[in-house]
């Protein structure tokens, strides 16, 4: 990595000297655990690269980075007790926090939990230089992935000193200010970043703030080894927790939080630090070994809006070791490239429930340590059998195991354990048409368990796992078409998916607020993904996505009612997202972003429904430099068709609460600074 970054600052160097063109480095991604060209990937997958119109957006919410791909839905954007919501394909939209069913990956560190959930409150868009979409199931290189993988490279500094400080205004009391500071040396680069977030939030009982810090280190060891150490802190006091309104409540007055909400004060405070090191070594011109070791603490507690068990907080460590070897050789004479690795996992959650009495804590009701191992051991191999054909296999084992240990014994023991493996695996093609074009297919398996929190949820009211739960598999296949002629890129695919077990949620009046879940029977997924961009030309530049979802339940028997043939709750079958870019040669630029989402059901009998909504965004700033000094203004606008509309669903909710409104047309602005010195 640090050999590429100092390649790519000497060809802009060598570039600023003379008016000759330079040949720039080709573009790669990472996503696959090993360094290849997008056209070689026999899937799905989108490559972002941060600009000027990811630098001027608000940095709340990680979906500002990923605008206008295809087969990603992000919901929830304005209630931070919950997490932003991420669907790939679907997977992902039952969580009702969190992300789940995705794989999420910063700097090669893993940010998916040992047991498959991932909370994205400590990633700051803002530190994103770099972010890969593989759009399908994840799980012969990852495990327990059925949506696909986000695999996020953040900031490295690109001189000697740089330092760049950033701030944001909006209304209902949005502030963000950002500082990152960054240097290099010959063998050696830092970069330094700190963040502070608030807003009071539009509607009632929603504010929130937050602090973020990161420090990330490369060294240069030898010519053949580096190291990278990487540490961050995430410390969220307190985040309010609106809640979901009933459609007459939501018609009424959107703006108003739930009653319960308010008078049981739902909220969550976190603290969080992590640790990671990296070590990468060239054992001989064609061998490369890598090994990632990371430990994390959180601390959680969380205020819910009942009172039985309304009060949860548990104190989580965890930890894990991937050990990855990559060979480049020849088979019969064609190029061949093998990886093989394994990832260990741990976590241990010491987690207690108390009575919620009106946001004052109450009698202890819960309390045991939960402990989750996930072992995977995994290959891939991918061969140029053609000079125009590349194929790809591979394959994991996931073993997951699950222990319980119950130190509250009022209401008898209920320590347990639970195993769960599977293999899962893949194998793809890529034909190559005339250099700009390629013809893509893969299919695969994926094995997904279930989260702790989807085991310990359990309807029973006690504690222990909910023994009915099982994982979910799926069974994916998928055919694509993209390419790059005359600077113009596009893509089109057609995945189907079958699934058996598919994990939902739903609520129980006594409990709102609190998701526990099911497996339905089958299950199964048609979709298309397409999206065309145009070349740059005299500054401008456009670009659409389209997104058709055909989901729906081939058998899931609830209450002895059968639900065949109904659609997934959460997700629009049409969706449609298109901007326009210019930037002038004076430093002014603006940019245009229009999405529109379907109408999608809120439940699974679908007898309730989320009406479609349009939403835009209009971006304008300025841009200036002058020797080591640059600098921009900006401001934007929201919402900008004043949409009433819901900006998060919670699915299969409680007594009709289905709906968290987002809010009006907003207004948002700041400005940013670069600093370069020696």
């Amino acid at each position: 990595m640090l050999g590429s970054f100092l390649l790519a600052n000497l060809a802009e160097a060598q570039q600023s000297k003379s008016p000759e063109p330079v040949i720039l480095d080709p573009i790669t991604v990472t996503a696959t655990r090993t360094e290849k060209k997008p056209e070689q990937i026999p899937n799905a997958i989108s490559r972002i690269e941060r600009s000027k119109f990811t630098d001027h957006q608000p940095g709340a919410t990680l979906d500002e980075f990923a605008q206008g791909t295809p087969g990603v839905f992000f919901q929830n954007q304005f209630n931070f007790t919950q997490d932003l919501r991420i669907a790939i394909r679907g997977f992902g939209a039952r969580s009702p926090f969190g992300v789940r069913g995705i794989q999420l990956r910063v700097d090669d560190i893993p940010q998916t939990l040992p047991d498959g959930q991932t909370q994205l409150d400590a990633v700051d868009p803002a530190l994103i230089e770099r972010m890969e979409i593989l759009r399908g199931p994840s799980a012969s290189l990852f495990g327990n992935a059925s949506g696909g993988m986000i695999n996020i490279t953040t900031r490295s500094p690109r001189e000697k000193f740089e330092l760049l400080p950033r701030l944001v205004f909006g209304q209902y009391g949005y502030l963000k200010s950002e500082l990152y500071a960054g240097g290099r040396g010959e063998n050696f680069d830092y970069g330094l970043f700190g963040s502070y977030l608030q807003q009071n939030g539009w509607r009632d009982h929603s504010s929130m703030e937050n602090v973020f810090s990161q420090v990330k280190l490369n060294f240069q060891t030898s010519a053949d080894s580096d190291w990278m150490v990487l540490f961050h802190k995430f410390y969220a006091p307190d985040s309010k927790d609106p809640g979901a309104l009933t459609l007459a409540e939501a018609n009424a007055n959107p703006k108003q939080a739930a009653a319960n909400n308010r008078l049981f004060n739902a909220s969550e405070s976190i603290n969080q630090e992590q640790f990671a090191v990296r070590y990468r070594r060239s054992l001989s011109a064609n061998q490369t070994l890598t090994m990632v070791a990371h430990a994390l603490h959180r601390d959680f507690q969380n205020l819910l809006p009942f009172t039985i068990g309304g009060q949860v907080e548990f104190d989580r460590w965890t930890g894990g070791l991937t050990t990855q070897f990559v060979s480049d050789h020849t088979l019969l004479k064609r190029a061949n490239r093998l990886l093989l690795g394994v990832d260990y996992g741990i976590q241990n959650d010491d987690r207690r429930r108390f009575n919620n009495h009106f946001g004052v804590q109450g009698a202890l009701n819960l309390d045991q340590i939960e402990r989750v191992q996930n072992v995977g051991p995994f290959f891939r191999n991918e061969w140029r059998v053609l000079d125009n054909l590349d194929v790809v296999a591979g394959g994991r084992w996931g073993w997951l195991h699950y222990r319980v240990k119950d130190t509250f014994l009022a209401d008898g023991d209920q320590s347990g354990a639970k195993t769960l493996s599977q293999a899962s695996g893949t194998a793809g093609l890529v034909y190559h048409l005339a250099d700009v074009h390629q013809l893509f297919t893969n299919i695969a398996s994926v094995f997904e368990a279930p989260t702790t929190t989807e085991l310990i949820n359990n309807p029973a009211g006690t504690g222990g796992f909910n023994n009915d739960l099982e994982a979910q598999t799926s069974l994916s296949k998928e055919i694509g078409l993209r390419g790059k002629p005359a600077g113009f890129e596009y893509e089109a695919t057609f995945f189907h998916i079958h699934t058996r077990n598919e994990i939902t949620p739903f609520e129980l009046a006594a409990a709102p607020g609190r998701a526990f879940f099911r497996n339905a029977g089958k299950s199964r997924r048609l979709g298309v993904e397409a999206r065309l961009a145009t070349p740059v030309w005299n500054g401008l530049r456009g670009e659409i996505a389209y997104t058709f979802s055909d989901f729906e339940f081939e058998h899931y028997l609830v209450d002895n009612v059968d639900l065949k043939g109904n659609a997934f709750p959460g997700l629009p079958k049409h969706r449609w997202e298109g901007r326009i870019r210019y930037s002038h040669p004076t430093g002014l630029f603006g940019q245009f972003h229009v999405h529109r989402v379907g109408e999608f059901f809120v439940n699974d009998i679908n007898t309730v429904t989320n009406h479609a909504y349009t939403l835009g965004q209009l971006l304008l700033g300025w841009e200036k430099k002058h020797r080591w000094l640059e600098g921009s203004v900006f401001i934007g606008i929201n919402n900008l068709f004043d949409e009433r509309y819901n900006a998060n669903t919670r699915i299969n909710a409680a007594v009709g609460r289905y709906f968290e409104p987002g809010p009006p047309l907003n207004v948002f602005g700041g400005a940013r600074v670069r600093l370069v010195m020696f």
